[in-house]
């Protein structure tokens, strides 16, 4: 904790009267990046939504916006799940942001729906959770194993082909 006073200019008094303890402190920074990435992604995927018509692009955005935030924060995100494996109080608060993103992403497919670009036949349930799914795998491979046939810009390509191929209404000649 004097080292987090430390760095935050506080004395340890001022962050243990605001925090009892570390558990308090950490729990506290999940809430604050939590709030910070629900902002961001429904800013990002709002615009996402705005140009849903032309569903390659929309696919290919939402993609490199999960991308950027994994660049960014991807070994803090790894770092606290793997702590919810063993937390319940940290599972339930990033549950909260994976219940947000799967919301998203299945309002996303309704819309398309709706704007006949998605497939009815595509559940929206399962089809979010799979590509949240694929989403995440994918990023842990590239940014986190980093591995070198695993090239950043041919997995979004690939990635954004698949769920394309997945959700695309067939255009009728």
């Amino acid at each position: 904790m004097a080292d987090v006073a430390e760095r935050a200019g506080a004395g340890v008094g001022t962050l243990y009267h605001h925090f009892p303890d570390k558990r308090a402190l950490l729990l506290a920074m999940i809430d604050e990046w939590t709030d910070r990435e629900l902002a961001r992604g429904r800013v990002e995927l709002d615009g996402i939504r705005a140009n849903v018509s032309d569903l390659r692009p929309a696919i290919r955005g939402y993609l490199a916006s999960r991308h950027r935030a994994m660049s960014e924060d991807g070994d803090l995100t790894l770092l606290l799940r793997a702590l919810g494996e063993h937390d319940p109080e940290v599972r339930s608060r990033l549950e909260r942001l994976d219940q947000f993103h799967a919301e998203r992403v299945r309002d996303l497919i309704t819309f398309g729906q709706a704007q006949g670009v998605v497939r009815r036949e595509v559940d929206p349930i399962p089809a979010a959770l799979l590509i949240r799914h694929a989403v995440r795998g994918a990023a842990t491979e590239v940014l986190v194993h980093r591995l070198p046939e695993a090239d950043p810009e041919r997995v979004l390509d690939a990635l954004t082909d698949m769920i394309h191929r997945y959700l695309a209404e067939e255009k009728k000649p």
